[in-house]
């Protein structure tokens, strides 16, 4: 592995000991290999649920709601994270690592969780100024459409851990996790995967638009830098999770008409 800077010069000295051992690990999987245990984990996923719903809807296929106004879509996206999950645990543990271990599931230090926080901040400061700078909503369509149908069918609890608890947790997995350890130790590198990563984290995001998906890629940058800088996911996790949180809570401000 190459996320040991005193093994082979490619680590942050604040890396954790847990993730230093990484390199008597054997060796992760590749760029290519990577990138196809990560596409079937998306499309068995993505076919799993969608067959389910395709079934239980046949006979109103052509009046299926959009996922934006699909009250049942949180209960979706929750089992969506779970095959995807679960798909790349199997080949962490094919490729002869604890899945923990493998996804950087390691617990932060005290030092690194803050200035993960710090520079959390003061991202999110500069892209509200932003917003605000061009007129923009803090709050997407998607958001407040997905939290009113949520609402009207009384699946506000679940839509809540469908988007603070199993977004985040299955997101950091898939990206910051799984993908970032086959690619930064591939020819690709640290730099080149927080770009890349990114790059894929956003476009991933098709139900906002051009800014949001900016905003998005802005945000898995840093993610993505923190968990090169920290060697835990389990920090990008708790980030995404406290996101997530404030945007679902502004979306529920909206909707209720609390401001």
């Amino acid at each position: 592995m190459n996320e040991s800077l005193t093994a082979i010069g490619g680590r942050p000295a604040s890396a954790s000991t847990d993730e230093a051992r990484a390199v008597a690990r054997p060796a992760p999987w590749g760029f290519w290999s990577t990138l196809g245990w990560s596409v079937l984990a998306f499309g068995l996923a993505a076919a799993v649920v969608f067959g389910a719903v395709v079934w239980l809807n046949w006979r109103q296929l052509e009046n299926m709601p959009g996922l934006e106004d699909d009250p049942w879509f949180p209960l979706q996206f929750i089992a969506t994270s779970i095959v995807q999950v679960a798909v790349l645990t199997v080949a962490a543990r094919l490729a002869g690592w604890p899945a923990g271990a493998y996804f950087g599931l390691v617990r932060p230090r005290g030092r690194d969780l803050a200035f993960s926080l710090t520079a959390l901040l003061v991202l999110m400061a500069a892209l509200e100024i932003l917003t605000h700078l061009l007129g923009r909503a803090s709050v997407t369509p998607f958001q407040i459409d997905s939290y009113r149908a949520a609402k009207a069918a009384g699946m506000v609890p679940l839509l809540w851990i469908a988007f603070v608890i199993a977004a985040p947790a299955s997101e950091e997995i898939v990206f910051r996790g799984f993908v970032f350890r086959g690619w930064a130790a591939s020819r690709l590198g640290p730099t080149g995967t927080i770009v890349l990563t990114s790059l894929v984290f956003a476009a991933a995001h098709v139900q906002y638009d051009w800014f949001g998906v900016f905003q998005t890629f802005c945000i898995g940058a840093l993610l993505a830098s923190l968990r090169w800088r920290t060697g835990s996911t389990t920090i990008t996790i708790l980030l995404h999770m406290a996101i997530n949180f404030v945007s679902t809570a502004w979306s529920a401000i909206k909707v209720e008409g609390l401001m």
